[in-house]
């Protein structure tokens, strides 16, 4: 199956990225690409108890909320110790966030790691075509790497929330050139979650220290400067959010500070795919407290480039295409219009 672009990047879009940290690409994937996609998370649900990265939050949400210490230990097998994880967020005292009403709402929040070193059909979609290309002229690198792959649901009647949190202190690198695509199967609004993005928090180059996803609190460990807490206080931050259609490809920095609210639809899924890619600049980073990748065949030492079957080379720029770029003029920030306040 091959996944072309629809359309090129522009020089608007590619200074908005610079800019904002975030930018919004329109009906940029084919219908192809997106079906591939669709069958992809609903294939990776489907198999999500065989996944060692593979979780429903709800359920652990459930389980921390009773104190269901079984099923918590149950559910440890994997990529995270969650009832060590959860005992250390209760010490923390820093609630587990769920939108208002949560009791009244029984929806599932999956989330699985890795899915492409596993699925075929998904890593062709991850390493070939359309995506990487994007990420070549957002990144104005010579050459593009696939770093890794999360798969997100959140079904109808869902209330947890993922907590606003910045991708680069979980992430094993260190550099500039490297973006994560948030690419939705289904029509996304704030009503069903929404991405929310702190517009160009990405550009004083603080790294926050990572949190749980399912709270504000960080992971153990971890180093970096504490997140405010941009849950309850959103006016007070330039917080942008984009409705999008299945085609539709956010990119943002992987130091843009981010979150979504649950699902409060009653009706409509939210599929979506996490899709990050490395330019030339990118270099590894040991963080101890980064979250294992089970999937990955090797170990790289800090200040290594990105090499070998986990990292591959999945885009190069032409020769031609080069010498463009390097000449290229600033353009006007465009692709802001449309976002609305949060």
């Amino acid at each position: 199956m091959s996944h072309h672009i629809t359309r090129a990047v522009t020089q608007d879009e590619i200074a908005a990225y610079k800019q904002a940290g975030v930018v919004l690409l329109k009906g940029i994937l084919s219908l192809e690409s997106v079906n591939s996609l669709r069958r992809s998370i609903d294939l990776t649900v489907n198999k999500l108890d065989d996944s060692p990265s593979g979780y429903d939050f709800t359920k652990v949400l459930k389980a921390t909320a009773a104190n269901d210490v079984d099923q918590l230990r149950a559910m440890s097998d994997g990529q995270y110790d969650l009832e060590a994880i959860m005992d250390y967020v209760k010490s923390t005292g820093k609630p587990l966030l769920a939108d208002e009403d949560s009791e009244a709402r029984q929806g599932a929040y999956f989330i699985d790691t890795g899915v492409a070193a596993r699925l075929d059909s998904y890593r062709q979609l991850c390493t070939h075509g359309a995506l990487p290309e994007i990420a070549g002229e957002l990144l104005q690198s010579g050459t593009v790497r696939f770093f890794g792959d999360q798969v997100f649901v959140k079904e109808p009647n869902t209330p947890g929330k993922t907590a606003f949190h910045q991708d680069a202190t979980y992430f094993e690198i260190e550099g500039e050139q490297c973006c994560v695509m948030w690419v939705p199967a289904d029509p996304v609004t704030l009503e069903t979650g929404a991405m929310m993005y702190v517009r160009g928090s990405h550009r004083d180059g603080t790294l926050y220290k990572p949190n749980v996803f399912i709270s504000q609190a960080p992971l153990p460990g971890s180093e970096g400067v504490d997140l405010p807490d941009i849950e309850n206080n959103l006016d007070d931050y330039d917080i942008v959010h984009f409705d999008v259609e299945p085609g539709d490809v956010l990119v943002h920095h992987y130091r843009t500070i981010h979150g979504t609210g649950g699902n409060q639809s009653r009706y409509q899924v939210r599929r979506a795919a996490s899709i990050r890619y490395c330019g030339d600049d990118i270099r590894f980073k040991e963080r101890p407290w980064a979250p294992a990748q089970l999937h990955h065949t090797g170990r790289l030492n800090t200040g290594d480039p990105l090499s070998g079957t986990d990292f591959p080379v999945v885009w190069e720029r032409a020769p031609s295409d080069a010498v463009a770029a390097s000449a290229a003029p600033g353009a006007a920030l465009g692709q802001l219009a449309g976002s609305q306040a949060a």
